[in-house]
């Protein structure tokens, strides 16, 4: 039987402490630095420009 890959969803992100948005393609794909976790964001209105953010600084608000 074949293995079905599922597509990630893009996820809407809150920083709690400026309320900034982000969007990420794939929450679960991450890149260690030192022994902490960073996922690739991007703001809503530009995706062409991306930032590493640390993971636990962002809090999930819902798929987009």
């Amino acid at each position: 039987m074949k293995k079905q890959l599922r597509k990630p969803k893009t996820v809407l992100l809150v920083n709690p402490l400026n309320s900034e948005t982000w969007c990420c393609k794939d929450f679960s794909d991450t890149k260690d630095i030192e022994g902490i976790p960073y996922v690739t964001v991007f703001k809503p209105e530009n995706e062409n420009r991306t930032f590493l953010m640390r993971k636990d600084a962002l809090r999930l608000s819902k798929p987009f």
